[in-house]
């Protein structure tokens, strides 16, 4: 046991004193800095000004509140005019405009009692796209209380002979009524999940962690050919120098690991410590497994760099940690990221990682068990 804790604190030291290691652990941080940055001055990715015809208007004024503290994907502002909202849209400086009308609760109710009426919302666009017409979703949703409330009023006014203010039945309308009520958020695994306050920049950077993880074994791989170029490992015995190549990998990929998993901590984006804590673990002996079956069938330092950036990307897309792809869906099992990003909300995941584990471990056994014999040969 001293033996193996004294090489891994050689080890370690070597790798502190490579400028690239330091590069790779440090670009971790950075990554989840200037994310945390851009979210907290996020202006969403689609840009809409709000004009209200009449801004004394109670109504008119709640509904463009509701909409701007509803979400961190859609930029609102709020215009002086119409006019000026009009103007932003055929600039080009907003996507869109929403002009709210100025006797909105009468178009509410011409609306509820099917009578002709002017529009409640005026909606401008230059051009209409898939994430414009999304928008319009939390436009109807804003909107909805409302009409809600006119229906409910409506309703009481045919159907009940006792005669309710218009107060109180807004008081039993906002007790009883609550949108957050329809729906509950859970997880695969039957967990409680809270997405609300999650902001859509973020939401990536667990995927793009493990890819660096990933980036870090590939740099041991090659650091390991270097070393085995200059005959480094020539003491090694046979019998011991698979789980000494192991321990090698897992040497630069755990002090990373560490990193990321602080880097999580600090971007809000942890589960329970335990749950992260199996997880990484699992994800760690992954990576180095999958790094060093890589490395041992291509063998050459110049090759596995080159393989390297393809690997990423391909990592990236069949995982959808960026873009959605589904034809490549059925690559993600070959991938030690995917059983990462999975286990951290399905427990079931670090089962199936270990079988992974077991299974890549089987074939660098092999593979080293017939390159030993090849040489014995020779």
């Amino acid at each position: 046991m001293k033996l193996i804790l004294t090489r891994w604190v050689l080890l370690n030291k070597r790798l502190f004193k490579m400028p690239v290691f330091i590069l790779i652990l440090c670009s971790v941080p950075l990554l989840v800095l200037s994310l945390n940055l851009l979210t907290a001055q996020s202006d969403g990715f689609v840009n809409i000004t709000i004009a209200l015809e009449n801004p004394a208007d109670e109504t008119s004024r709640t509904i463009c509140d509701r909409l701007i503290d509803s979400s961190d994907i859609i930029h609102f502002t709020v215009s002086d005019s119409v006019d000026e909202a009009e103007n932003s849209v055929r600039y080009g400086d907003v996507d869109a405009a929403w002009i709210i009308s100025g006797d909105i609760d009468r178009e509410i109710g011409n609306f509820v009692n099917e009578r002709m009426g002017k529009p409640c919302v005026t909606v401008l666009e230059r051009e209409d796209n898939i994430a414009l017409k999304l928008c319009r979703e939390k436009l109807t949703a804003a909107l909805s209380p409302e009409l809600c409330f006119e229906l409910m009023r409506s309703s009481y006014e045919r159907k009940v002979s006792e005669d309710y203010s218009e107060a109180e039945l807004r008081v039993y309308f906002d007790h009883a009524f609550s949108v957050d009520e329809l729906f509950e958020f859970r997880r695969t695994s039957g967990e409680a999940a809270d997405y609300t306050d999650t902001s859509y920049l973020m939401l990536p950077i667990r995927g793009m962690l493990a890819v660096a993880v990933l980036l870090c074994g590939f740099a041991m791989a090659m650091f390991w050919l270097y070393d085995e170029k200059r005959m480094v490992f020539c003491r090694i015995s046979g019998r011991t120098r698979p789980l000494f190549e192991l321990g090698y990998h897992l040497t630069g990929i755990v002090d990373i690991a560490v990193v990321m998993l602080i880097c999580l901590y600090a971007a809000g984006l942890a589960t329970s410590f335990v749950r992260e804590l199996l997880t990484l673990t699992v994800y760690v002996l992954n990576c180095a497994v999958f790094v060093m079956l890589i490395r041992r069938l291509l063998r050459r330092i110049g090759t596995v760099a080159a393989v390297t950036q393809l690997v990423s990307i391909l990592v990236i897309v069949v995982n959808s940690i960026l873009v959605n792809l589904p034809m490549v869906y059925p690559l993600r099992v070959l991938t030690p990221v995917y059983y990462y990003l999975q286990s951290a909300y399905d427990p079931m995941f670090i089962l199936y990682g270990l079988l992974f584990f077991t299974a890549l471990a089987a074939v660098n056994l092999l593979l080293y068990t017939l390159s030993k014999k090849a040489r014995e040969v020779n």
